[in-house]
C-alpha cells in the first residue's frame, strides 16, 4: 500500500529523452489464433519491432506506475496479449508528459500509443484502435454531501486532473464552476474527501479502482458527465495501417473471458468489458416512469446501518446506497420523507403519502407479501444482552424476563407459541429496544445481527454483546410499495437484480465495517427519556436551590474565618519551606511528621523517602550516626528540654559540619507530641575557620622569613658600608703612600660592588616576577661562555686554596640560546660553590647528552660540583625559594638567599631544568639541563652599523635633589668630556630647559625630588616639545629603587630609559656615547646634500635600504604603467603618473627626473601626442639612472 501511495502521488518530471521501460504483464492469457491478411502478416515478418510511448505520471489501474523503469497496469496486460498474439517486440518508451508522447507519434518517432482514449480523437497523423474497455466520463462526490447535485456544478468546487487543454474544455462544459487543478488522481480524490473540492471529474475506470481501494466509505460516482464516451484504445501512427489491423484483429480475437480476467485483476467490474444492457423494461413500466419521474421515499431516521440521517442532516446507510443506484439505472428523483417509527411509516404508505418504504423486515403481519420487492439484505435474528448479566444461550432461559421486540417482528408470534412465558416489550424501532436495554427497563433485546454488531461496535462496545441466534428464519430487509404501486416493485426489483453480486457485497462489507458512524438516534426515539430526565432534573434543580440557599447562609458565616485561617496557614507554610535553615517536626515514636524544603536538599532525598519514617529507617546518614542522633530526639523526650549541639554529619559520603537543635512539644492536653527541630550548614564556617588559621600560619612563616631576610639584609648591607666608610673616614684624616690610598680604594671599591650585587640580586627576581625580563636567544659557543667563567672566578678559588676545573665533553657547541641567563645562572651557581667550600675542589662541566626525540634539537647539561659542605633533604626542598639560606649553624657564610631563587625562574624561561643532588658533608651537585638549536660553527652574526665615534660633546642638564649624588655625576660627566649644568629640583630644571640656548642634548633627572619629581617634569618637557613642533631630546632615569615597576613608570612619563643608582662610569659611558652617536649623525645630516633620502641614510641606517629598494620596485612599475597610458593615449592619467613619479625623484633630489616629469606633465594635459614620446622616453632614461645610482649606494 506504501508503495501504491507513493506511486499515485507521483508528478510529472520535466521534459527529457525517452528513456526505455521493461513491459510486465501481470495477468497473462493465452494468445488467439489469429490468421492475418495476407499484407498485415506481410508487415508483421518484416517489421519485428514496435515502440510504444508511455509518459510519466501514474493513471490507475490503466498504468500503475510503480517503477519508473517498468510498465504494468491493464494497457500493459493488453499490450502483453498483443505481443504474444503477434510476435512483435515491443520496446517501450518512457516519455516526461503525454503531449510530448503525443507529439513522437505525430512526427513518427514511435508506432503506438499505450494508452488513448476516444475523446481524444485522431487528430494530425494518429489514428485509433478498436476499444479493450469501456470507459465513461463521471462526478465523484463525498457521501452524504449536503451540496445540490446540479449538472452543471453552478458555484462548486470542480477538482480535475489534465493540462490546460482539459481545463478549457471542462470551462466550456461547466461555466460556472471554480476548477481546481491537480497534478493526479489521488489528491485531487483526498482533496474531494477533505472538502478542498465539492466534486471532481474523472473516468470511471480510475474512480472505481481508487474509491474501492482507499475510498469506499468516503465517496462514491454520483453520475456521467457533461462529456461523450472515454473508451480506452491504443493510438497508431496512421503511417502504419498494418499495425492498426493487426492490433484490431487482436482485440477481436481476446474471448470476453480473458478480458474480464484482467480487469478483474486489477479490482474491476466486467462492466468495463462487456456491454451493459439497459434495464429490461416493458411498455408498460417505461410508461409508468415517464408518468412519475418522482417518487416519496419513507426512511427511519434511526434504523442504523440501514437508514439514518449523520451530523450534517444526510442520510446514510446501506439502504441510501441502493436508492442511489436507483436513481441512477432509472432516472428517478427520490424525495426523502422521514418517520419515526415503522407504524408511522405504514400509515403513510397506506394513505398514499409515499410510494415507497426504504427498508423493513419481510414478514411484518400488517403488510402483504406482495408489497416486499426481493431482499437486499438476510442478516439471522439474534437477541442482545448486557455484558454485566448473566450469559444466556436460549431463550429458555429468560422465562418471566421482559424482552424488548419491535412492533410487527415476524419473530413475536413465534416466540409467543415456543416461549409463552417471555414478557415481550413491543418497541417501536429496534433501536428503541437497545436503548431500554441499556437503561436497564428490559433483560434482553431482539435484533437483526447486521444492525446489532453495528449497534454495539460503535455505541455499547463495553455495555452490551450478542448471546444468541433465535427464530427459525432470518431476517430479510427489503423495501415496501403501496399495494398500488407493483410495477414500481417491479422495477426496483429489476434494479437490485441488475446490481452485481460483487457489488453488493461491497455495499454490505462497507456499512458493517464503517469506521465513522454517524448518530443515530433521532428526537422520537429519545423524547419519553428526554421527558423523565428534564423531570427529574427539575426536581433536582428546586431541591438543589433550596438547599443551597441554606448552604449560603452557613457559608457566608464561616468565609470569614476560613480566609483567616488560609492565611494564617499560608504564612506558615511560606515561613517554613521557605526557610534556608532545615527544620523538620517527628512524633513521639521519632517518625518524620514534616519537613521543609532546606532539609530534604540537605539529605539529598525526597519526601517520600523520609517521611513516616524515623532516622535509622529512613537510611539518609549511615547507620550509626542514625542511631546517635535518633537517641537525641529520645533524650529530648526524657528531660523535656531544649539541646543545641554541633554536630558532624556524613551525606554520600561527604562530611558536613551542623549547628543541631531540638527542643519538645505538647499537645492541648500537655502531653508530649513529638520533636521540632533544625540545624544551620556551618560547614563553610569551620572550612572558613580552618583556611584562616593556616593562612595565620603561612603569614607568620612570611612573618619569620621577612624577619630573617630584614636581619640578613642589614648585616649585609652594614658590611660594606661600613667597610666604606671606615676607608674613607682613614683616607680623610691621614692619607698615606699612593700604594696605602690604591690599596684602601681598591678595598672600598670592592665593597661597594658587593653592595651593588646585592641590590641587583634583588632587582633581577623583582623583573622575573613582574614579568619583565625575557629570554632573547642568539648564536652562542657554549665552550668560550664556560672559559670565561672559569676564568672570572679562577682567582677566587686559589685565594681560598681550592682546585678549580673546566671540563668539556660537547662536540657542538655552538647553539642558540640566551647566553646572558646562561652565564648568569652558571656564574651564580659558581660563585656558591667558591663560597661554601672550604677545601677540596670545584669542578665546571659542560655535558652533550642525546638529542630530544621531539625536536631534534641538542641537549646539554651544565654541571657544577663541589666538595663542600653539601645540603640535607629539607634544605634541598627549600633552597630554590627565594630569601631561603643554609642555616648559619651549617655555614659562617651569609647571603640574601635570592640567587638560587633567580637562577631557578631564569631557568623557566629558558625552558630549562634545574636540579641538585647532595649528602651532607660530601658536597654538592646543581644541574642545569636544557635543550637548544644547534648552529654551524662559522654562523656570522649579523652585521652592526658602523657608528660614528662618540667624540661629540654633549650639553646635559643634570637634576639631582641630592648633593653627592649630583656632584658625582656632574664629576663623571665632566670625565667624559661633556658639559654638565647641575639642578636641585624639577622647577629649577624645567626653567633652564625651557631658556636654555643652545637647547640641552640631554637630560638625566634623579625621579624621586621634593617640589616637582622627575616624572612630572619630564611629562611637562614633552609638552612643550609637541608644542613647539621639536623633536623629543633624549631623557634618562635615575632612581635608587631597585623595582621593575619603576622601570615602567619611568617610561609611561616619557622618559627614554632608566638607570639605577649607583651608575658606573662604564655603563654611563655606554648610554651617553649613543645619545652623542645620535647628536652626531643628526650633525651631519643637517649639512649632507642629496635630498631627504641622503638624510635618512645618515640617521637611520637600518631603514634605508628597505626604503630604496621600495622607491625602485614603485618605480618599475611606473615605467610599465607610463608606456600602457602612452599606447591609450590616455593624456589625463599620463599628467597624474608624471607628478606621482616627479614626487619620488624629489626626495631623491634626482634633478633630471624632477625635469623629465615636469616636461611630461605639461606636454601630457596639452595633449601633444608626439611630445608625450619624446619626453616618455626621457624619463624613462632617468629612471634607469637614478635605479642604478640607488643600487649601487647599497
Amino acid at each position: 500500500m506504501a508503495v501504491l501511495l507513493a506511486t499515485l502521488l507521483a508528478t510529472n518530471v520535466q521534459a527529457q529523452a525517452p528513456k526505455s521501460t521493461e513491459l510486465l504483464v501481470n495477468a497473462p492469457i493465452k494468445p488467439p489464433h489469429i490468421i492475418f491478411d495476407t499484407q498485415t502478416l506481410a508487415w508483421l515478418n518484416t517489421h519485428p519491432e514496435v515502440s510504444v510511448a508511455i509518459w510519466s505520471g501514474a493513471l490507475p489501474p490503466l498504468h500503475m506506475g510503480f517503477e519508473q523503469s517498468k510498465f504494468e497496469g491493464v494497457a500493459a496486460d493488453y499490450l502483453g496479449a498483443l505481443r504474444e498474439t503477434t510476435g512483435l517486440k515491443l520496446k517501450i518508451l518512457r516519455f516526461a508528459t503525454r503531449a510530448e508522447a503525443r507529439d513522437a507519434l505525430e512526427k513518427g518517432q514511435v508506432d503506438m500509443l499505450a494508452l488513448h482514449d476516444v475523446s481524444e480523437g485522431q487528430d494530425g497523423a494518429i489514428t485509433q484502435s478498436r476499444p479493450y474497455l469501456h470507459n465513461q466520463k463521471v462526478i465523484v462526490r463525498r457521501i452524504g454531501e449536503s451540496l445540490p447535485a446540479s449538472a452543471n456544478l453552478k458555484d462548486q468546487r470542480l477538482a480535475y486532473v489534465g493540462d490546460d487543454a482539459v481545463g478549457a474544455q471542462l470551462h466550456k462544459q461547466y461555466p460556472d464552476a471554480k476548477l481546481i487543478q491537480h497534478s493526479n488522481h489521488l489528491i485531487a480524490l483526498a482533496s474531494l474527501m477533505y472538502d478542498q473540492a465539492d466534486a471532481f471529474w474523472t473516468d470511471s475506470i480510475t474512480a472505481e479502482f481508487l474509491i474501492r481501494l482507499l475510498y469506499s466509505n468516503d465517496v462514491y460516482i454520483s453520475g456521467t458527465a457533461l462529456s461523450t464516451s472515454a473508451d480506452i484504445n491504443f493510438a497508431v501512427s496512421d503511417r502504419k495501417p498494418q499495425l492498426l489491423a493487426a492490433i484490431n484483429s487482436t482485440l477481436d480475437a481476446i474471448p470476453p473471458g480473458d478480458m474480464t480476467r484482467i480487469t478483474m485483476r486489477w479490482g474491476l467490474s466486467d462492466d468495463f468489458v462487456i456491454d451493459k444492457p439497459p434495464l429490461d423494461l416493458n411498455p408498460t413500466e417505461t410508461a409508468w416512469l415517464a408518468a412519475h419521474p418522482k417518487i416519496r421515499v419513507l426512511v427511519a431516521g434511526s434504523y442504523a446501518p440501514l437508514t439514518f440521517f449523520d451530523d450534517r442532516d444526510q442520510l446514510q446507510g446501506l439502504s441510501a446506497d441502493l436508492l442511489k443506484i436507483v436513481q441512477q439505472r432509472t432516472h428517478l428523483k427520490v424525495e426523502i420523507v422521514r418517520s419515526s417509527s415503522v407504524p408511522d411509516m405504514l400509515e403513510m404508505l397506506q394513505n398514499q403519502q409515499a410510494d415507497l418504504i426504504a427498508a423493513l423486515s419481510i414478514g411484518d403481519f400488517r403488510l402483504k407479501a406482495r408489497q416486499y420487492t426481493r431482499p437486499y439484505l438476510i442478516s439471522p435474528f439474534v437477541v442482545v444482552t448486557r455484558r454485566s448479566g448473566t450469559p444466556i444461550n436460549d431463550l429458555e432461559e429468560l422465562k418471566g424476563e421482559r424482552l424488548a421486540i419491535p412492533t410487527g417482528n415476524p419473530l413475536s408470534n413465534w416466540i409467543l407459541q415456543q416461549h409463552p412465558e417471555i414478557i415481550q416489550v413491543p418497541v417501536p424501532t429496534a433501536t428503541r429496544g437497545i436503548e431500554l436495554l441499556s437503561e436497564g427497563d428490559v433483560v434482553a433485546s431482539v435484533h437483526t445481527q447486521y444492525g446489532a454488531d453495528y449497534f454495539i461496535k460503535h455505541h455499547f462496545q463495553q455495555d452490551l454483546r450478542i448471546a444468541a441466534v433465535i427464530g427459525p428464519n432470518p431476517g430479510r430487509i427489503a423495501m415496501v410499495v403501496g399495494t398500488d404501486n407493483m410495477i414500481l416493485k417491479s422495477i426496483i426489483n429489476k434494479v437490485l437484480l441488475d446490481i452485481p453480486p460483487e457489488e453488493l457485497k461491497t455495499l454490505n462489507d462497507r456499512w458493517r465495517n464503517h469506521a465513522a458512524p454517524a448518530v443515530a438516534s433521532s428526537w422520537s426515539t429519545y423524547k419519553d427519556s428526554i421527558y423523565q430526565i428534564i423531570s427529574v432534573a427539575v426536581a433536582f434543580v428546586l431541591a438543589f436551590l433550596i438547599w443551597n440557599y441554606y448552604l449560603q447562609v452557613q457559608i457566608k458565616k464561616r468565609r470569614k474565618a476560613e480566609l483567616a485561617l488560609g492565611d494564617q496557614l499560608a504564612f506558615s507554610k511560606t515561613l517554613i519551606d521557605g526557610s534556608p535553615i532545615a527544620l523538620y517536626v517527628r512524633d513521639r515514636d521519632g517518625k518524620l511528621a514534616h519537613c521543609n524544603r532546606a532539609y530534604l536538599e540537605f539529605l539529598q532525598t525526597t519526601a517520600e523517602e523520609v517521611i513516616g519514617k524515623t532516622l535509622p529507617n529512613a537510611g539518609v546518614i549511615p547507620s550509626a550516626l542514625s542511631t546517635q542522633y535518633h537517641q537525641i530526639y529520645r533524650d529530648t523526650e526524657h528531660h523535656g528540654e531544649p539541646t543545641f549541639a554541633d554536630l558532624e554529619v556524613e551525606i554520600k559520603g561527604l562530611s558536613r559540619q551542623i549547628y543541631h537543635w531540638t527542643l519538645p512539644f505538647q499537645s492541648s492536653t500537655g502531653t508530649f507530641s513529638g520533636v521540632i527541630g533544625g540545624w544551620l550548614d556551618i560547614s563553610e564556617r569551620e572550612q572558613l575557620v580552618e583556611q584562616l588559621r593556616l593562612a595565620k600560619e603561612v603569614a607568620d612563616e612570611a612573618n619569620e622569613s621577612k624577619s630573617i631576610f630584614l636581619a640578613s639584609m642589614s648585616h649585609e648591607i652594614r658590611t660594606p658600608i661600613s667597610a666604606l666608610i671606615g676607608l674613607i673616614e682613614m683616607l680623610r684624616l691621614r692619607g698615606g703612600s699612593a700604594e696605602e690610598i690604591e690599596q684602601n680604594l681598591a678595598v672600598a671599591h670592592q665593597s661597594a660592588q658587593s653592595l651593588l650585587s646585592l641590590i641587583g640580586d634583588i632587582l633581577d627576581l623583582s623583573k622575573i616576577e613582574a614579568g619583565a625580563m625575557v629570554s632573547s636567544p642568539r648564536p652562542t659557543h657554549l665552550g668560550e661562555a664556560l672559559h670565561s667563567i672559569h676564568k672570572l672566578f679562577e682567582v677566587n678559588a686559589k685565594t681560598k686554596g681550592l682546585t678549580f676545573d673546566l671540563m668539556i665533553e660537547a662536540s657542538d657547541q655552538h647553539v642558540i640560546i640566551d647566553s646572558l641567563m646562561v652565564n648568569q645562572i652558571v656564574a651564580n651557581l659558581t660563585s656558591n660553590a667558591i663560597k661554601f667550600t672550604n677545601e677540596g675542589f670545584v669542578e665546571l662541566s659542560l655535558i652533550q647528552l642525546p638529542d630530544d626525540a621531539k625536536t631534534g634539537f641538542g641537549c646539554y647539561a651544565i654541571e657544577v660540583r663541589d666538595s663542600g659542605i653539601g645540603l640535607d633533604e629539607s634544605q634541598q626542598r627549600a633552597i630554590f625559594e627565594p630569601f631561603v639560606q643554609v642555616s648559619p649553624a651549617v655555614s659562617s657564610q651569609r647571603s640574601t638567599g635570592l640567587g638560587l631563587s633567580i637562577c631557578t625562574r631564569l631557568a623557566t624561561l629558558l625552558n630549562a631544568q634545574l636540579s641538585v643532588h647532595s649528602q651532607t658533608g660530601k658536597g654538592s651537585c646543581f644541574k642545569l639541563q636544557f635543550i637548544a638549536e644547534r648552529t654551524p660553527e662559522d654562523i656570522s652574526q649579523a652585521p652592526v652599523q658602523a657608528s660614528i665615534p662618540a667624540n661629540h660633546r654633549l650639553n646635559i642638564l643634570v637634576v639631582e635633589d641630592h648633593a653627592p649624588n649630583r656632584l658625582l655625576l656632574c664629576q663623571q660627566l665632566e670625565y667624559l668630556g661633556h658639559r654638565a649644568v647641575p639642578c636641585d629640583d624639577g622647577e629649577t630644571a624645567l626653567a633652564a630647559w625651557t631658556h636654555a640656548d643652545p637647547p640641552f642634548d640631554l637630560t638625566i633627572t634623579d625621579c624621586n625630588m621634593p617640589h616637582m619629581d622627575g616624572y612630572e617634569m619630564t611629562r611637562q618637557m614633552r609638552a612643550i616639545e609637541r608644542s613647539r613642533a621639536a623633536a623629543a631630546h633624549p631623557i634618562f632615569g635615575l632612581t635608587a629603587n631597585a623595582q621593575s615597576q619603576i622601570v615602567q613608570e619611568c617610561l609611561d612619563a616619557g622618559m627614554n630609559q632608566c638607570l639605577f643608582k649607583p651608575i658606573g662610569i662604564e655603563a654611563l659611558t655606554e648610554q651617553i656615547n649613543a645619545v652623542s652617536a645620535l647628536v652626531e649623525r643628526r650633525a651631519h645630516a643637517s649639512q649632507a646634500v642629496g635630498g631627504e633620502l641622503q638624510k635618512l641614510r645618515l640617521l637611520s641606517p637600518d631603514t634605508y635600504a628597505p626604503l630604496v629598494n621600495a622607491l625602485v620596485s614603485a618605480n618599475r612599475e611606473d615605467s610599465a604603467r607610463l608606456d600602457e597610458l602612452l599606447h591609450d593615449h590616455d593624456f589625463e592619467k599620463m599628467a597624474a603618473l608624471a607628478h606621482k613619479i616627479k614626487g619620488g625623484a624629489q626626495m631623491a633630489d634626482a634633478r633630471e627626473l624632477i625635469d623629465a616629469c615636469v616636461q611630461l606633465e605639461s606636454v601630457a594635459r596639452q595633449g601633444d601626442i608626439a611630445g608625450c614620446e619624446m619626453q616618455v622616453k626621457e624619463l624613462l632614461g632617468a629612471l634607469q639612472l637614478l635605479e642604478r645610482s640607488l643600487l649601487d649606494d647599497l
